[in-house]
């Protein structure tokens, strides 16, 4: 049984997709949302979310976020989501070499932690674009 998943940034909705199962990175580690799970509302880590669509698996990489599920509708908000298949690793590659250059020179906690937290984010991309495509 499929169930609707909308996909949402700060910009709107990225996607919206029916879809048999997702598989979400959570701080517990990875958890599955079947049709008809109870309620629920989740918060998700940096990291990959597999659905299953039209019978094939689907990579989206988030940047954390939240989950809220009722009534066989999903809503992921997060930051940022990209389908594994439209990254550009190039600029991923670049966007981390540029924010370990920002950490090594960074003088105050809130740079450091600001560096840190877009160097996760650019490390995800990568990881994704190898281990998906």
């Amino acid at each position: 049984m499929k169930f609707k998943t909308d996909l949402i940034t700060y910009e709107g909705i990225y996607r919206t997709i029916e879809t048999e199962k997702l598989n979400l990175p959570t701080s517990e580690g990875r958890r599955t949302i079947l049709a008809n799970h109870m309620p629920l509302m989740m918060p998700l880590q940096v990291g990959v979310i597999e659905t299953s669509e039209h019978g094939e698996l689907k990579h989206y990489a988030i940047n954390g976020g939240v989950l809220y599920f009722k009534d066989n509708i999903a809503e992921i908000v997060a930051d940022s989501i990209l389908d594994v298949a439209e990254i550009d690793i190039d600029a991923a590659l670049k966007e981390k070499a540029k924010e370990e250059e920002k950490l090594a020179n960074a003088r105050r906690e809130n740079e450091r932690i600001r560096a840190l937290n877009r160097l996760e984010v650019a490390d995800n991309l990568i990881r994704a674009k190898e281990r998906y495509l």
